[in-house]
């Protein structure tokens, strides 16, 4: 309502002058039919620089600082201050108090959707691209508090490399703070963007990423989930084809642990058997550790145990895992079950 109180104003159909006054009929006035609508004829009111400039700070989001808008827009800061008060003038957008810097947000969250789809692609792939330029110089030495931002602007760009980079680091950073459902959402988009680039090693060994989804795919729906499996045995290919790698080990640990929630448990012990043969050609201590429990762990169904008769006991005693861990502290973490 308020918007197409706006628009009949703006079209001269009511008109203010200490009150508000009818100065054409209603019948000669053609209102369109939907909000997006009035916004969109609105919009298109405006002079050629303000509905760019309204655009662009839609490809910003609902909130923007005013120093991330003179990077994107790289207008000189008089004529950018001149254009911002006109859109503010418009109700378009609105200043509000911020820590730092001057802040904009948009009036309505439905302004910036209708202003944000006006943009032909190829121009909103650039101004992302430029939105997720602006943070990496502007905040260089502390891009870990923004790399939601710089996912959600490179991913929306050109720039593949960038998106799967940002991707999967917040992808790992909000698995630290068990948002599992973002972290699988945010590295399958950088698993499936990497699906865009040419096939060659460099490619595969960043598709590894697989190994930072399946942790949370595992929190998330559990160690017996098929798309746990298929991020794991996925991994495990990938591995296979770049040759001996060191992630190996964490595809295998992932697989088997698949296996044993799963009770195949005869599957479980071959993964085992091979992690254990890893680890000894790797020389790990952690790796060891983990293997031989992984090898010493009880059956849950009928089928025999087959175990390493004396090395296991030499293992778990407690001179030989304080010896382990004093050599590579990391060895506790793979002590964990799973």
């Amino acid at each position: 309502m308020v918007e197409i109180v706006q628009a009949l104003f703006e079209d001269g159909v009511l008109q203010r002058n200490g009150a508000v006054k009818l100065a054409r009929s209603m019948n000669a006035v053609k209102v369109p039919a939907t909000v997006q609508a009035v916004l969109a004829s609105r919009i298109d009111r405006l002079q050629v620089e303000e509905k760019e400039l309204l655009q662009t700070l839609a490809v910003l989001r609902r909130e923007f600082p005013l120093g991330l808008v003179q990077r994107v827009t790289l207008k000189p800061d008089d004529e950018l201050e001149r254009r911002l008060a006109r859109l503010q003038a418009g109700e378009f957008i609105y200043e509000q108090v911020a820590a730092g810097d001057v802040e904009y947000v948009f009036k309505h969250a439905l302004t910036q959707e209708v202003a944000y789809n006006a943009l032909l692609v190829e121009r909103r792939k650039l101004l992302h691209e430029r939105a997720g330029q602006a943070p990496e110089s502007m905040f260089a030495e502390q891009l870990e508090d923004h790399l939601g931002e710089l996912a959600h602007h490179y991913r929306r760009s050109d720039n593949v490399a960038k998106a799967v980079e940002y991707l999967g680091r917040a992808g790992q950073q909000v698995m630290q703070r068990s948002a599992y459902a973002e972290a699988i959402s945010s590295l399958s988009a950088a698993i499936d963007l990497l699906q865009m680039r040419p096939d060659s090693p460099e490619r595969i060994k960043r598709e590894l990423l697989q190994l930072a989804v399946g942790p949370a795919l595992f929190a998330a729906k559990g160690l017996a989930a098929p798309e746990a499996e298929r991020a794991y045995t996925r991994a495990r290919d990938l591995c296979q084809r770049l040759g001996d790698r060191p992630e190996l080990f964490p595809a295998l640990r992932g697989l088997r642990a698949m296996h044993v929630v799963r009770s195949e448990l005869r599957t479980a012990h071959e993964l085992a058997e091979r992690l254990l043969r890893r680890a000894q050609s790797a020389g790990d201590p952690a790796l060891l550790l983990y293997a031989h429990d992984a090898l010493e762990e009880p059956p849950r169904s009928g089928w025999g145990s087959r175990v390493l008769p004396g090395s296991i006991s030499k293992w778990r005693s407690l001179s030989m895992i304080v010896s382990a861990i004093d050599r590579s502290p990391s060895a506790i973490v793979w002590l964990i079950p799973g």
